[in-house]
This record gives structure tokens, C-alpha cells and sequence, in this order.
């Protein structure tokens, strides 16, 4: 009896979303701790702050494109290719506000949507690294 155990490589595009789910949690981390300088009235951190949110940003559409590579490789049907691809999308898509928010709005809406902005990155990179 031959006892051989077989394993499937991951693909390229799932590794690909991966990466990007965790590049994009690690800017948003950046933006949480420079963020808390700012609070503490340093305002050496006002430009780190600022231009890393172009970092988020950079990194939602790179997790996005990632997502929709790794939907479109797994067919396009439904299932946690396609809701990595929505949330990604959405993460994306809260980041403008969220940012605009923080340079023309009021901080009491800035700070709550940079929660759910967290919240919705964290959610699409425990899809990313779920069990296929």
C-alpha cells in the first residue's frame, strides 16, 4: 500500500492578495501610530501622517487588483474569491472619505470611519489567509 499525501501549491494569486492584505493593514497601522503623535501634539508626525495615506491608498488598489486576479483565476463565481473581492473594493472605497474626513472634516468622523476602514482590512486579509 503506497501512502503518498498529496498537497496543492497555493496559487500565485492568492499569495498575491495575501501580500497585499497585509501591505495594506501595515499602513493603516502606520496611519494608527503616527496618528497618536498627533494627538500628543507632535506635529513632526503631521507629514508622516499625511503622506501616508497615500501609502493606504496605494495599497487598497494593489489588494484590490490582487482580489480580483484571484476571483478571476478562481472562475468568478461566488463563494471567498468574490467577497475578498467586494470587501476589497469597499476597504478602497472608504479610504477617500476617510482621508478627506481627516484634512477638511471633523476629527469625530475621522477617527470612528478609520475604525471601520480597520475593521474592513482586517476582515478581507482573514479571508485572504482563510483555508481555500
Amino acid at each position: 500500500m503506497d501512502r503518498t499525501t498529496t498537497t496543492t501549491a497555493t496559487p500565485a494569486p492568492l499569495w498575491a492578495v495575501r501580500v497585499a492584505a497585509l501591505a495594506h493593514l501595515a499602513a493603516i497601522l502606520w496611519e494608527g501610530a503616527t496618528a497618536g503623535q498627533l494627538v500628543t501634539f507632535n506635529a513632526a508626525a503631521l507629514p508622516l501622517h499625511y503622506y501616508g495615506a497615500f501609502g493606504v491608498h496605494t495599497m487598497a488598489v494593489l489588494q484590490l487588483a490582487a482580489a480580483l486576479w484571484y476571483w478571476n483565476s478562481a472562475g468568478r463565481g461566488g463563494g471567498v474569491p468574490r467577497t475578498l473581492a467586494l470587501v476589497s473594493g469597499l476597504a478602497l472605497l472608504l479610504g477617500f472619505p476617510q482621508a478627506a474626513l481627516g484634512t477638511y472634516g471633523p476629527l469625530q468622523a475621522h477617527v470612528p470611519l478609520a475604525l471601520v476602514l480597520t475593521g474592513t482590512a482586517v476582515w478581507a486579509a482573514a479571508l485572504a489567509w482563510r483555508r481555500p
